[in-house]
């Protein structure tokens, strides 16, 4: 077997897992099988949520070491289930090095709803929530205006700012301000239903899950790692969100006084 491919492999697969936002015992575990191929026994696989290092050495003696730095990271469990499914056939047998290969590579590249759909889906799903929460029909049809405002702010954000706290947090500000505007000027709306129904899709639920999973597998230092990325997530949407409504009600007060 081309030891060096199956470690290309091993590294390209725990990339993809850990950019989807897998658990990293998970990723460990699929490198090491992959590697376990090779025949030898000395495969060291570590990894973090910001990156991965494994060592591999090879029969005639020679080390394989690689080096993955982790920047981005999103949730896509179907992408973590791809993975999984090419380690399991290429350990039982059923498909080739080479083609475990270039089936995660096609993993890797593609793309699996267009953006318009997810943008519609978010918006969908924002209003949904609000039925959740209690609202009334109208907390539901302006949970679509905040929801396209959240796409907006999204799409606006990416290109000018790259730290996720003040993404959020500008988020969300925007997002507390219109409905406190939009609840103002429409009596029947409840704003509050309408601010948490849109920041919903915005809170750390997955990575908190992770963080816990990683914990309790003994990988203190992902879960722990996992634990302040949730917490400085919601800080950042817990003050958007209080920045602008207090910037309503101080607009909201100067135009009465």
């Amino acid at each position: 077997m081309d030891q060096k491919l199956c470690f290309e492999t091993a590294m390209l697969a725990g990339e993809i897992a850990l950019c989807s936002g897998s658990e990293i015992f998970r990723v460990e575990d699929t490198m090491s099988r992959i590697l376990s191929l090779t025949g030898t026994d000395q495969v060291d696989v570590y990894a973090t949520t910001t990156g991965i290092i494994a060592t591999l050495k090879c029969t005639d003696g020679t080390p394989l070491t690689g080096v993955k730095r982790i920047a981005a990271r999103s949730n896509n469990l179907n992408r973590i289930y791809l993975v999984n499914e090419v380690s399991r056939a290429v350990c039982a047998g059923k498909i080739s090095m080479e083609e475990a290969y270039d089936r995660l590579c096609g993993i890797r590249e593609q793309k699996e709803y267009k953006a318009a759909i997810l943008n519609v889906c978010l918006v969908l799903a924002v209003m949904g929530f609000t039925t959740i929460f209690g609202g009334n029909r109208y907390d539901f049809i302006f949970a679509g205006v905040t929801g396209l405002i959240l796409v907006g702010m999204d799409l606006l954000l990416s290109k000018v700012i790259y730290s996720d706290f003040m993404k959020d947090l500008v988020k969300t500000m925007c997002i507390a301000f219109t409905a406190g505007v939009i609840g103002n000027f429409v009596p029947m709306v409840h704003s509050e239903v309408v601010i948490i129904s849109t920041i919903m899709p915005l809170v750390p639920g997955i990575p908190i899950t992770n963080a816990i999973r990683d914990t309790l597998q003994g990988d203190y230092m992902s879960g722990l790692a996992r634990v302040a990325e949730s917490l400085v997530m919601a800080v950042g949407i817990a003050i958007g969100a209080g920045v602008g409504l207090g910037l309503f009600t101080l607009i909201e007060n100067s135009i009465l006084v």
